[in-house]
């Protein structure tokens, strides 16, 4: 897949960590299609699930949804932790193969708010666990996140990874989770939008997808002034 260097968007949906479930998947894609966005998001995680994970990429390639790879996907090609469970993908057919292995860790964006990044975790830390209740020494622990608030090139986090919805504002960056599709995991996944500083969830039950939220997209909150001009 060819990623552009940045790509200029205003409106943006994103989807959370995939986790093989191709059913919702094409719901998601389909609501986010007929509600306009400039272009679609994808966290990663797409493997490892209940799902088909064959059709999960097609869908992706169809719709032309600016993917990035995720823990599990690096897991997958790295043959590891295949026998955590049952649902773990196990093999693909050589051109999902080789769609998975393309994908970037990270894709930065330029959107009328600021610079933004999508990725999967925390920037290219792919392992890195950021709720919306992380706190203190905790915080302290995810020495990525601290390098991206002071990182002028990025003033918006677009990321997964925990499956839990959230809008947060730190010093130098925002961070917006779109949560997950994962069925066990109150799927769902939002649209960013740049111009109008919102943020619209969707939770997906029964083959559909309704609105349950809708949160302001802040900008980041100011840093020392000691940080800002260093």
């Amino acid at each position: 897949m060819i990623v552009p260097e940045v790509e200029q968007l205003t409106r943006v949906g994103l989807v959370g960590d995939v986790h093989c479930e191709d059913v919702a998947l094409a719901v998601a894609l389909e609501t986010l299609e007929a509600l306009s966005v400039d272009r679609t998001l994808c966290v990663g995680d797409l493997v490892d699930g209940h799902g088909d994970i064959a059709r999960v990429v097609s869908l992706l390639r169809e719709h032309d949804v600016l993917t990035v790879a995720g823990n599990h996907e690096r897991w997958f090609l790295a043959g590891e932790q295949r026998d955590k469970r049952p649902c773990y993908t196990r093999s693909v057919d050589p051109a999902t193969r080789a769609y998975i292995e393309a994908l970037p860790t990270s894709v930065p964006l330029s959107t009328p708010a600021g610079p933004a990044l999508l990725c999967h975790a925390i920037g290219d830390d792919d392992m890195s666990f950021l709720f919306p209740d992380t706190r203190g020494y905790a915080l302290m622990d995810i020495p990525a996140l601290r390098e991206l608030m002071v990182d002028p090139n990025v003033e918006y986090l677009l990321c997964g990874h925990t499956h839990q919805r959230m809008v947060r504002v730190f010093q130098g960056l925002v961070v917006v989770n779109a949560g997950t599709l994962r069925r066990e995991d109150d799927p769902g996944f939002c649209v960013v939008d740049f111009a109008a500083r919102t943020v619209e969830f969707f939770r997906l039950a029964g083959g559909h997808a309704k609105a349950i939220e809708t949160l302001p997209l802040p900008p980041p909150a100011a840093l020392p002034p000691a940080v800002a001009h260093a």
